[in-house]
Parts: C-alpha cells; sequence; structure tokens
C-alpha cells in the first residue's frame, strides 16, 4: 500500500477497531477479547512500521490494556500504549495523541491515526494527523484509503461494488434445506440471499443505524411548491433527535439507532444532538439559478460519504436512509422524471399533502424544470442544478455505504430519487439496496421499477424522515433469523 510510505508511525484506537467493545460494566477479568477482522493480517504487514495503541479507555490505563491484548498475542506489534485514563484526559482532546507522538520523537504530519468514532477523527486532526476510519474489515479500510488518501466521496468512486454470489448460492442452499417447501418464505428469502450476495456472508444486518439528513430548498421560499414555513424543517431535525419525531417512535420499536446531520437548513436546529454539517443556508431557487454550486455539491457528497464510514466505523451493519427538508420532493420530481424519462405529471405528488392549486403549480415547476433538465446529460450537473444538499448528501452516503458491503434501506420518494442519481454516478450501486417502502407519491412506485427493486411494505406512508426503512427492518431482520434459527428437513426425518 504506497500511501502508507508517507508514514513513520501508525496509530490505533482499540475497542471496536482491534478488538470487539466489551461490557463497560464487567470487571477487568471478565473482559473477554476477540480479535476484529483483518486485523492480525494488517497488523503482520505493518511489521515494518513504528506501530503504538492510544485508547479512549477511562476504565483501563494503559498496562491493563497491554495485558488484555496479550491474551490473544496482540501487544507484541506495539512498542508503545497510551490511555486517556494515564493522562487525564479523553478526546477529542489530543493530549493523548500528543503525548504518543512525543514519546516515539514522531512528527505529526508523519503519523497516522486509525479510529471507530468521530471524537477519534476530531483528536487526529487536532493534533495534525492524517485520519481513517476502521470497518467491517480493517485491511478493507487500508485498502480503499489507498485509493484516495483525503476524500470519502472519492473512495466511493474507485472502489468496487462486490456480488458475493457465493454467499448467495450457500444461503438459498440453506433456505432449500429447511423445515419447509422450498419457496414458501416467499420475498423473504429473496431478501436473506439478496443480504448475503451484499455482505459475503450469511444474512445478518445488526446493529443498524437510520441517517436522515436535513436541509432547506431556495424552491420552497414562495408559496409556488408547497404552503408549509421552511423552519419546520429545522424544528424537524430537534423533535427527531429529542426522540419524539414519527422516525423517533419507530426506531425505538425496530432498535434502529437514530443518526440527524444538518447540511443547510435555514434556521439552525437547536439540538446538540443534530450534528452540524452545514454547507449554506438553503439552496438557491433553481428557477433562476442552480440550486448548488461546484464547491458546495462537492461538499454535500463528502459530508454524506463521510458519515457512511463513520457509521460503518463504529459497527452499523446495515444503514437505513431518510431525510427533511420542505419542498424536496419537488427537487425528486425533477430527478425520478429526468432520469426515468417520464412526464412531470407522472412523477409530481401532493408531498406533504398540499392544496390543489399549490398542487398545480407544483406541476408546472416541475414540467419547466424537466424541459431544462433533459438538455444536460452529466448526472453531477443535473443533481446540482435542481437538488438540495441533503439529497447530494444522500448520494455521497448510498455509493460509499454499498462500497463498504452493507445493505442501504432507502425510505421514500426523495432517497430514491438519490438512489437514482447515484445509480447514473456509478452503475451497479443498486444490487446492495433495500427499498423499504414504496410511498404514496406517484413517483416512489416509477424510481422502484427504475432500480429494478421490490418494496418491503407498502403501507400509503409520505411522511419522511426514514420512517417507511426503519419500519422494514423487523421484517428484514426476520429473513436473516430464518437463515440462522429454522431446523433443516433432514434432521427430522
Amino acid at each position: 500500500m504506497e500511501f502508507l510510505n508517507k508514514y513513520d508511525a501508525i496509530l490505533f484506537d482499540v475497542g471496536n477497531t482491534l478488538v470487539l467493545q466489551n461490557n463497560p460494566g464487567l470487571s477487568f477479568n471478565e473482559l473477554k477479547v476477540e480479535v476484529l477482522p483483518g486485523v492480525l493480517g494488517l497488523l503482520e504487514k505493518l511489521s515494518n512500521k513504528r506501530l503504538a495503541i492510544v485508547s479512549n479507555s477511562k476504565v483501563l490505563n494503559s498496562a491493563q490494556i497491554l495485558s488484555k491484548l496479550a491474551e490473544v498475542d496482540l501487544h507484541k506489534y506495539f512498542e508503545l500504549c497510551i490511555s486517556s485514563l494515564d493522562v487525564g484526559v479523553e478526546k477529542p482532546s489530543p493530549l493523548p495523541l500528543q503525548t504518543a507522538l512525543t514519546q516515539m520523537k514522531v512528527s505529526p504530519d508523519k503519523a497516522l491515526y486509525v479510529g471507530d468514532q468521530l471524537i477519534d477523527k476530531q483528536a487526529a486532526l487536532a493534533t495534525g494527523m492524517d485520519f481513517i476510519f476502521t470497518s467491517k474489515n480493517i485491511s478493507q479500510s487500508f485498502s480503499h484509503f489507498n485509493n484516495n488518501v483525503h476524500s470519502a466521496w472519492q473512495r466511493g468512486l474507485v472502489n468496487k461494488i462486490q456480488d458475493y454470489e457465493l454467499s448467495a448460492n450457500k444461503t438459498r442452499e440453506i433456505l432449500d434445506s429447511l423445515i419447509k417447501p422450498k419457496g414458501s418464505l416467499g420475498k423473504l428469502e429473496d431478501l436473506a440471499i439478496k443480504i448475503s450476495s451484499i455482505i459475503g456472508d450469511l444474512p445478518q444486518i445488526d446493529p443498524v443505524a437510520v441517517c436522515i439528513f436535513v436541509a432547506d430548498h431556495g424552491i420552497a421560499k414562495d408559496d409556488s411548491v408547497t404552503p408549509w414555513p421552511q423552519d419546520i424543517t429545522s424544528l424537524m431535525a430537534d423533535v427527531i433527535s429529542q426522540g419524539k419525531a414519527g422516525v423517533s417512535a419507530l426506531a425505538e420499536i425496530a432498535d434502529v439507532f437514530i443518526e440527524v446531520i444538518n447540511v443547510g437548513t435555514i434556521s439552525t436546529p437547536k439540538s446538540k444532538l443534530v450534528k452540524d454539517y452545514q454547507i449554506g443556508f438553503s439552496t438557491k431557487d433553481f428557477r433562476v439559478e442552480p440550486a448548488m454550486s461546484e464547491n458546495e455539491i462537492q461538499a454535500a457528497l463528502e459530508v454524506g460519504a463521510e458519515n457512511a464510514e463513520r457509521l460503518v466505523a463504529g459497527g452499523s451493519r446495515a444503514l437505513c436512509i431518510g431525510e427533511v427538508g420542505i419542498g424536496n420532493t419537488t427537487s425528486s420530481a425533477i430527478l425520478i422524471s429526468r432520469f426515468c424519462k417520464v412526464d412531470a405529471e407522472l412523477a409530481t405528488g401532493y408531498g406533504s399533502g398540499i392544496p390543489e392549486e399549490t398542487f398545480q403549480s407544483k406541476i408546472k415547476v416541475v414540467g419547466d424544470a424537466l424541459e431544462r433538465a433533459r438538455l444536460i446529460h452529466n448526472p453531477m450537473d443535473v443533481l446540482a442544478t435542481f437538488g438540495g444538499f441533503e439529497i447530494a448528501a444522500l448520494v455521497g452516503f448510498i455509493i460509499r455505504a454499498t462500497t463498504l458491503e452493507v445493505p442501504v434501506i432507502l425510505d421514500g420518494v426523495t432517497t430514491l430519487a438519490a438512489a437514482i442519481v447515484a445509480e447514473e454516478i456509478k452503475p451497479g450501486i443498486k444490487n446492495n439496496l433495500i427499498a423499504g417502502h414504496v410511498s404514496s407519491e406517484p413517483a416512489s412506485k416509477i424510481a422502484c421499477k427504475h432500480l429494478g427493486l421490490t418494496p418491503v411494505l407498502d403501507l400509503d406512508l409520505r411522511l419522511g424522515e426514514g420512517t417507511g426503512a426503519v419500519l422494514s427492518v423487523p421484517i428484514i431482520r426476520a429473513a436473516c433469523n430464518i437463515v440462522k434459527k429454522m431446523g433443516k428437513l433432514q434432521d427430522y426425518l
């Protein structure tokens, strides 16, 4: 891996980076060490590098960490271990990393830090180090990083979409051997097989997270496409983060972790639980000028891709996506009409329940935009002209997540619009997508057909927020559980 030539030292976090994070309530003697996939192979490859550990542990000092790693013979690879307990401060403070580099006599620009959390990255950047998120397999992370050091979005573009046909066939064979007639569990069996083809193993999706991107649209500044005030977008970001929204109630039942990310609201959300990646205060009105500049769309794509990396590094093994953005069904209708080659009247819906007069105005706005969109051939340019910050972030998220080999569970029409653009940019990503549901928006059915996706649910939902994606998780989880738990017919004959 050529990029490693730059570094004199590589520093690692421990929990969920080198070994599985155990229950913090366990005593020292009860802690069991389980080495994560790819770790041993990677450390062997890095034997010519100086390696160290910088852990955020508040309960184990450096000697105890090394003692635990010695149980699985990992300690021998590292010349130094620093614990937050040793230095009296935790990441994102740069002090633990600075302490390690000082003791090793290595310059920050010659060191790389590897971790699983945002605070790891913040600490590394504050120290002046490069940073890499781990993933399902840490060796894969290094391989992907080798293709592009500085951009998660570019890593998504250049890395291949894998299709694990052998794993899919193995799951199919197991399903056919279970104590039931072949194919009798219908689409559940199809889901299990598809998940195996994505992850390269027997089907499993847990832990699951939903990432909800929020932003405002310039087209919604007047009443042309919606009567709803734009302040609702940031308000809903707060409500979701406080656990009081529709998706909050459903995520609790489905055991799905919620992440809310602001990429461009007019009003700043009040909740500190909303992650702030604000690119601008709303896109521009695409009737007058492109919704996003080149710098803005690149920033949005990067935000999406980076957060996909972060959530997978944090342990998520399936990712639902959702959005909130007053007026974004207008952009979605334009994008779906353009790439699915249908007229505005077929793809435009009532969104959040707009009155008939506004609906007719919305159809005209979509139709006028579609005439212009048909003259633009580059999908990125179409997205920049008529999309939104949250839609672009979803595109970046989808493309990077699919190259990280986790299932991406789509929600309603706006996430489907993002998926269609993503497929135009990087053909093949649709194979790693699952349609959580088909919404009551007419473009939703058009988009699912275009992508070749069979929705898990059809409940006339039109709330957004990722609600339909999250609601489908128990059914997808059940498909995985069939393979894991059902008995085989031959064992009972």
